[in-house]
């Protein structure tokens, strides 16, 4: 039997770790077996390096974050002789190492945003192939009944002012920090559904500003806080919008201790240095509502899928890729960025209708149960690596 080898790594209250684990399922329920390493485990490096020397056992090596890429250019050459799969489930500019120190040969990238999955295509012909696969979602163990659900209003997220990712932008130097300060007010308010990335190049069309496309990837990394200011402001700005509309928010995640917005009185705090996942989606089971935000418009977020798995309704930003997924009204709720103030009414309409909620809420269960777990997304892998074929949703 061919096996599949995979690095499990870690991330914060272990999403990524999870994920793996379901990864892992379908790749299982596709017939392989799996040999997984702990990437913080005693003795994963002599483990790792003892299955390089049994390569040619293995179909393909997996692991989220391109894990170790950067090590074949340096010290695991022999790396490159197996063929290996990364998932970049985030924005690429946090992984630059593992991409550039990868030598590509028999190496595939996933991304989860079509943006980056052409970017990426376009700056490193090294690879194999560089595709677009959207994140999945987390089932969960059993289901609550909507009438039974105890929470009515959850957002699972950090919290973080709105100064420390204005600081942040405040200590980039030189023309970038000009440029930074340019584009903020372009990605903010009425324009919170603007493309941060995009902007910075409309900003830089319209001075003149040249540039080749490695330079802007190099660029993208000098200007990241631009993208956590935005989501900042777009979390606060929700949160904030439901607050002083007199609807009651339960939230976990670190910082929200720190919350001094207005609607204070109505924030209720579960948690305020953040949970497991596992215990995440236990509170997501127990809630009828689910607010989702992102400003990733050409791709999809875990916490999606996780809502619909957990039997609540997904309240998320609405953009265009979403449509093309899932039924807006039908299997999931999404209300405008540039009209906040319609969102409190969408909420107290799914809390005084209870029957609506409850049948979006089956609908969006059944349609990701069916097409976007994580675990369906290990099959989608292993189809893709056996037939080359392009991921199908449907």
């Amino acid at each position: 039997m061919k096996k599949i080898l995979v690095i499990r790594g870690i991330s914060a209250y272990d999403v990524l770790g999870r994920a793996a684990d379901e990864i892992c399922e379908g790749f299982r329920k596709c017939g392989y077996q799996v040999d997984m390493i702990g990437a913080t485990e005693p003795g994963a490096d002599d483990r790792f390096i003892e299955c390089l020397e049994h390569r040619d056992q293995y179909a393909f090596y997996f692991s989220i974050q391109a894990i170790l890429w950067n090590l074949e250019s340096e010290n695991l050459p022999e790396l490159a002789e197996m063929k290996r799969v990364g998932w970049i489930v985030d924005d690429p500019v946090y992984h630059q190492k593992r991409i550039w120190g990868s030598l590509g040969t028999n190496a595939r990238l996933l991304m989860v945003r079509d943006s980056h999955a052409a970017q990426l295509r376009e700056e490193f012909s090294k690879f194999e192939r560089v595709e677009t696969l959207y994140h999945g979602g987390f089932l969960p163990e059993g289901r609550v009944p909507y009438h039974k659900k105890d929470i009515a209003l959850f957002f699972p997220g950090t919290y973080k002012p709105l100064r420390d990712s204005e600081s942040r932008i405040d200590a980039i130097p030189g023309v970038f920090g000009t440029i930074a300060k340019q584009v903020m007010p372009r990605i903010v308010g009425e324009h919170l559904a603007s493309s941060w990335t995009e902007e910075v190049r409309n900003y830089l069309r319209e001075i003149g500003f040249e540039y080749s496309e490695d330079e802007f990837f190099a660029m993208q990394k000098v200007l990241e806080p631009l993208d956590q200011y935005q989501r900042d402001y777009m979390r606060q700005s929700i949160i904030e919008t439901l607050l002083t509309n007199g609807l009651k928010v339960a939230v976990v995640g670190a910082g929200w201790d720190a919350y001094d917005g207005a609607g204070r009185e109505n924030l209720e705090i579960l948690s305020s240095e953040g949970v497991d996942i596992t215990e995440v989606i236990k509170l997501m089971q127990r809630s009828r509502i689910v607010i989702n935000n992102t400003n990733i418009l050409d791709g999809m977020h875990e916490r999606i899928f996780t809502a619909m798995l957990a039997g609540a309704v997904c309240v998320t930003n609405e953009y265009t890729l979403l449509s093309k997924l899932l039924v807006p009204e039908k299997e999931i709720v999404t209300f405008p960025l540039n009209r906040l103030e319609e969102l409190p009414l969408q909420i107290k309409d799914l809390l005084e209708h209870e029957e609506r909620a409850a049948e979006i809420a089956e609908a969006g269960y059944q349609k990701a149960l069916a097409h976007h777990t994580w675990q369906h997304r290990g099959e989608q892998i292993v189809k893709w690596m056996e037939d080359g074929g392009d991921f199908q949703y449907e």
